[in-house]
């Protein structure tokens, strides 16, 4: 059985540029409920998942993964309101009681689990734009596009 080369892993000073079929980082890194690990992923990668979102090909955006429930979840880091990033500190997602995930510029509130918008200035029906990751070896993987 292979060891995880800490090395070819994120590290906390930067936010790494993660390819489909790649780690995002080690599982352990994103606890229930505490602070999220922030990325950048291209979108000719997660094409299929920002049909909605304006965007060129290879373009460059920030996501992050956090953990609600013992699960992993993975979003583009950008409001449904407006555009913007929406940590309140960097990897800081999470409303105070922990129960909601917050834009940090206009109080919209999406469910961890799912990304739907639950209150806050978002349209009705908004939503954050869910990430496909899978969880397998101690590591959490940005998952494949698919055509």
């Amino acid at each position: 059985m292979s060891t995880i080369d800490q090395t070819s892993l994120p590290e906390d000073d930067f936010e790494p540029l993660v390819q489909a079929g790649h780690p995002i980082c080690l599982a352990d890194r994103v606890s229930d409920q505490g602070t999220g690990f922030r990325f950048m992923v291209r979108t000719s990668d997660i094409a299929h998942q920002v049909g909605s979102v304006d965007h060129r090909v290879d373009e460059t955006l920030p996501a992050f993964v956090i953990r609600y429930e013992g699960q992993a979840h993975a979003y583009l880091n950008r409001c449904a309101h407006v555009a913007m990033e929406m940590d309140w500190q960097p990897g800081e997602f999470f409303t105070h009681d922990k129960t909601a995930i917050i834009c940090a510029s206009h109080d919209a509130q999406y469910l961890p689990d799912t990304g739907e918008c639950i209150s806050g200035p978002c349209p009705s029906g908004a939503r954050l734009i869910k990430l496909a990751i899978e969880e397998k070896d101690g590591k959490i993987f940005l998952c494949q596009a698919v055509s």
